[in-house]
């Protein structure tokens, strides 16, 4: 049990009917029956209503999870198709290779501070959820790292501000609805759209983890390792795919020219354009 609060500190340690009632207790914490706690914070670790929420936001003082708001730089190309708006297979190509290139560089990067379990980033357009990018590691000590080493960092411009956050489990914050067939809300849901990275993208980040950090023995270092050995005894360990690879220095050059490209177009539809003085009569 990992309290989020001093409303549960100690519920743990805690017997008899006593505690019994307050296990009970704790199953309501943050439900819809909750008429006291916000359940979007405490299952998404965002809400739309922000401050003027009527409900507490019991925000953790450590957590194994951390969020970074707004960090993803979307491309018109990605909220065209998080919007549902119509969209063809380049621009559909052209958003999933800028998500695969962020996915890679701010993973192996949020792994220098520990041995990462899932990195997710949202594909919601509302206000409060956009850009949300969540770092879970195995270890807490991993996460208050990170909350230290990402202090007054910036990325793509914009000052990073790392908070802890009380999502442990990103199934249960998912919308059902969008991964398994189409959510009705569109990108304004309130429950996670995370965006689609494929697998043999998240392996080979996973990979190259522990080749820079051979020093992570974690679960999934374990499991790292006996993937490899029974790679290595089937022969089918592919080194061509590495080897067309960009290297770290070329992907950070990719996303640095995005970043530059979405910043000129921002600018750009700030810019008023020029009316001529109306002719004197």
């Amino acid at each position: 049990l990992k309290p989020f609060g001093p409303v549960f500190s100690g519920l743990a340690q805690l017997g008899g009917a006593w505690g019994k009632k307050h296990m009970a207790d704790q199953r309501l914490f943050s439900s819809e029956e909750d008429r006291v706690n916000c359940p979007f914070y405490f299952k998404i670790g965002a809400c739309r209503n922000g401050d003027r929420c009527n409900r507490l936001h019991i925000k953790p003082s450590t957590s194994s999870t951390v969020l970074l708001p707004h960090l993803y730089p979307n491309l018109p190309e990605s909220m065209t198709i998080a919007n549902d708006e119509d969209w063809d297979d380049d621009t559909y190509a052209r958003a999933q290779e800028h998500v695969e290139y962020f996915y890679e560089e701010i993973f192996l990067e949020m792994a220098k501070y520990g041995e990462i379990e899932d990195l997710v980033i949202l594909d919601n357009v509302s206000d409060h959820m956009v850009g949300n990018v969540y770092s879970k590691y195995y270890n807490e000590p991993d996460a208050e790292k990170a909350m230290r080493g990402l202090f007054n960092r910036f990325y793509g411009g914009q000052l990073i501000q790392a908070e802890y956050t009380p999502v442990i489990d990103f199934r249960e914050a998912r919308c059902r609805a969008f991964h398994e067939t189409r959510c009705a809300r569109g990108g304004l849901c309130n429950f996670m759209h995370i965006k689609h990275v494929p697998k043999a993208v998240k392996r080979r980040v996973v990979r190259e983890m522990y080749d820079e950090h051979p020093e992570f023995t974690g679960p999934g270092a374990r499991y790292h390792a006996e993937r490899e050995r029974s790679r290595s005894r089937k022969g089918r360990r592919q080194k061509k795919e590495d080897n067309k690879r960009p290297s770290s220095e070329e992907r950070k050059a990719m996303i640095a020219q995005w970043n530059v490209e979405r910043t000129a177009e921002l600018k750009k539809a700030l810019v008023l354009p020029m009316v001529p003085p109306a002719a004197l009569p």
